[in-house]
């Protein structure tokens, strides 16, 4: 019974500067431009599965892609959900969702947003291999954008959660309008 009361408090431990990031970036970002509605829901969306992220590395040491939506507020989630052994690789997988989730998109129209997570490893300006949690949000009112959250090695070899980085993105998941070009 202690055991798992050990790795609550654990797990707390590691989400609480997580969690005391976000409204830190969150503020950052409100004092810049008010956001709209839609906006703070695609915030709202975006933390939820960043959270989810997290744990899933926190459990097990990795994160398959996996996919969030949102019907007049419910939020619910897509993933990969056959036989273990013969899962596509994270990235076939990863482009198999972006296709699921504009299916769903497209075939319930009421679906407000959509949201991707899974890993993603960049380069920075040292020539430095990054990995963190990349999310993709989509709005049927508003342009998506994407958050990059690193995952940084400290002294200890241990990951810590960097400042994320947030940049607006061309391919929606929402399929485009007809008409309009992708």
């Amino acid at each position: 019974m202690r055991f798992p009361a050990m790795i609550l408090v654990l797990l707390a431990g590691v989400f609480q500067p997580v969690l005391a990031e976000a409204p830190k970036a969150q503020e950052q970002a409100d004092s810049q431009v008010e956001k709209t509605v839609e906006q703070k829901s695609m915030d709202v969306l975006a933390q939820a599965g960043i959270r989810q992220s997290l744990e899933a590395i926190a459990r097990s040491g990795g994160l398959y892609p996996f996919g969030l939506f949102s019907v007049n507020g419910d939020v619910k989630a897509v993933g990969y959900s056959g036989d273990r052994d013969k899962a596509p690789s994270e990235d076939d997988w990863a482009k198999a969702l972006f296709v699921k989730l504009r299916q769903i998109g497209e075939e319930q129209p009421d679906v407000e947003m959509l949201s991707l997570y899974r890993l993603h490893t960049i380069t920075n300006d040292a020539g430095e291999k990054i990995v963190g949690v990349w999310a993709q949000v989509d709005h049927r009112a508003v342009r998506p954008w994407v958050i990059f959250l690193p995952l940084i090695k400290n002294d200890e070899g241990k990951h810590e959660v960097g400042e994320p980085i947030y940049y607006a993105t061309e391919q929606p998941l929402f399929a485009p309008e007809k008409g309009e070009q992708e």
